[in-house]
């Protein structure tokens, strides 16, 4: 569920309440009593209190809240609050633990500080809330005992009260220093982690920010100046809080280069209006001037892709997802994009370019990127996805052949052409059009894709492209018996490699692939030869009393 800002509650609260009578307000307000707790009923009555016009609602004096809070970092700083470093069984990892009562505490410092800044008096609530987030600093070198993010400790949402801070740096600033204060408060470490926007400051109360377009033109001339990736959210907020979405597509269009992320900004902009045809032309224009190997130049391919699902249009589609891949070669782009080609009748020209542009990016110098530009990220290759090309291609000669010189751990990861290769090969082998318990999960545990999704999931897609691949393969004996063999011996040497050196973590993986195996044996109505590929591992391993356990699951499963 997403958090509405303060000023959009205000104003709908608002709204609604112009609809009530008197009559109206008072059956709601009765109803809300009758639903309170007897123990918060004396605190319910004090609600019913409306503030006169100057008076203060704060309940600490100017001082008074800044010496305790400075009491409180002190506590803090000298470990007062922590008793010792350990294990913890519920979240399966060492942390501090201690009075949790901190939380508390600091709950009740940043509301005096929003209240402070409410009634007016900036310069404590600047001052309250730069001590209360450098507590929270704190936390993160073992200070604050509970949660490994001490910022989950606490009712009050930090991001708005981040945001509040952010507004009582504009309120106190004088006119003439304000963006250069907003400047060196927002951009810097704490901002680039809590993501605060310009609109998040603008919206954290309901009353204006004075001289806002002013600072808005100020504040974009100043962002324009600095290392474009570690202000270009921000910059680009500006412009689009300036001058909306004319503004925000001229910026787009004269800095593609050096902002690629414009584009989207003015994409989702014109989504929001509803405007298809805008959208479309806009999409258009950022494949031909973001440069291709950006990274961030494959979200705004997806705008036309997307737009060809809501038209029906496989060319469309067939045309985002192939800059998508172009620009950022993912299993998801790849899924997509092969299955649009089937259906427009290109699939050998597609995947011969998805081949010849996983190559070229192979074979290309990368240098390593750094926050400073990851907005110009460039494509790279990725050994995982390269798999799939080729496979999903009908080319698993050639994943065979990057089989070579594999070693039977190091699985996990997806840049091992093993694991898929082995599965891909039992299930052709197993000679069937529904695939057996085991091997089916076999599948999903090497693909790593998710098993569900709003239409489609990304594991039917993949199994689907897997299908055909199937479906034009026709062994020769010899060839059959070559792959059996092949499959044979790595799902023995996985099993070695894992239960032969006691890898615990691991033994249900050796399980699976076992029976795996020996389902493709049964599946080629062979059933004996599985069970006594089963039974040589057993006999094995006859005292490794985990992996037989493993195994017993794994056959349950299996049904063999």
């Amino acid at each position: 569920m997403v958090n509405i800002s303060y000023k959009e509650f205000i104003d709908e609260t608002r709204l609604r309440l112009d609809d009530f009578s008197k009559e109206d307000l008072q059956t709601l307000i009765l109803q809300w009593a009758s639903d309170e707790r007897p123990s918060n009923r004396e605190a319910f009555l004090t609600k019913l209190t409306v503030e006169k016009e100057g008076k203060t609602s704060v309940s600490y004096a100017d001082d008074a809240l800044i010496e305790d809070i400075e009491t409180f970092a002190e506590r803090v700083d000298t470990g007062e609050y922590v008793d010792g470093f350990g294990w913890d069984p519920e979240i399966m990892d060492e942390r501090e633990f201690g009075d949790e009562s901190w939380a508390e505490e600091m709950d009740d410092f940043f509301l005096e500080a929003r209240e402070f800044l409410r009634q007016s008096n900036y310069e404590v609530a600047e001052e309250a809330y730069k001590k209360l987030f450098e507590v929270l600093e704190m936390g993160e070198e073992g200070s604050l005992p509970g949660d490994f993010h001490p910022e989950n400790m606490l009712d009050v949402d930090v991001s708005e009260h981040r945001a509040l801070y952010f507004r009582s740096v504009y309120m106190n600033a004088e006119a003439e220093e304000r963006v250069h204060r907003m400047y060196d408060a927002m951009v810097d470490d704490t901002y680039l982690e809590s993501g605060t926007k310009i609109k998040d400051v603008r919206d954290s109360l309901d009353a204006p920010l004075p001289d806002f377009q002013s600072f808005l033109s100020e504040w974009t001339e100043l962002l324009m100046e600095n290392p474009p990736s570690y202000v270009s959210e921000l910059l680009r907020e500006a412009v689009f809080l300036k001058g909306g979405i004319s503004a925000i597509s001229e910026f787009a269009k004269g800095h593609a280069k050096q902002f690629p992320k414009a584009y989207v900004d003015w994409i989702e902009a014109l989504e929001k209006e509803g405007d298809q045809a805008s959208v479309l032309q806009a999409a258009t224009e950022g494949l031909s001037k973001i440069p291709s190997d950006y990274i961030v130049r494959a979200e705004v391919a997806q705008k036309l892709a997307k737009i060809g699902n809501e038209r029906d249009d496989d060319k469309l589609r067939l045309k985002g997802f192939r800059e998508s891949f172009y620009s950022n070669p993912s299993m998801d782009y790849l899924l997509n994009l092969y299955l649009t080609a089937h259906k427009e009748g290109c699939f050998e020209e597609i995947t011969d370019e998805a081949e010849k542009r996983m190559i070229e990016l192979e074979n290309k110098e990368h240098r390593d990127f750094t926050f400073y530009n990851i907005e110009r990220r460039s494509s790279t290759f990725r050994e995982s996805v390269f798999i799939h090309v080729q496979l999903l291609a009908g080319k698993f000669e050639k994943v065979f052949q990057m089989c070579e010189g594999w070693d039977s751990l190091g699985w996990t990861f997806g840049s091992n052409p093993k694991p898929v290769m082995l599965i891909f090969l039992m299930d052709v082998l197993s000679k069937r059009d529904e695939r057996s318990n085991i091997i089916n999960e076999q599948w999903r545990d090497t693909i790593g894709l998710r098993p569900y999704g709003e239409k489609e999931s990304d594991m039917e897609k993949y199994m689907k492209l897997i299908d055909r691949v199937k479906e034009t393969i026709d062994f020769t004996e010899e060839q059959e018996h070559f792959y059996l063999d092949w499959c044979k011996k790595e799902t023995g040497n996985r099993i070695d490699a894992i239960v032969g050196n006691q890898k615990r973590g691991s033994y249900h993986k050796a399980a699976k692939l076992l029976v795996a195996m020996a389902e493709t044996l049964a599946n080629r109505g062979t059933l004996q030869d599985g069970n006594d590929f089963i039974a040589t591992y057993r006999s094995k391993y006859p005292r490794h009393s985990s992996f037989k356990k493993e195994l017993t699951s794994a056959l349950q499963v299996s049904g063999l």
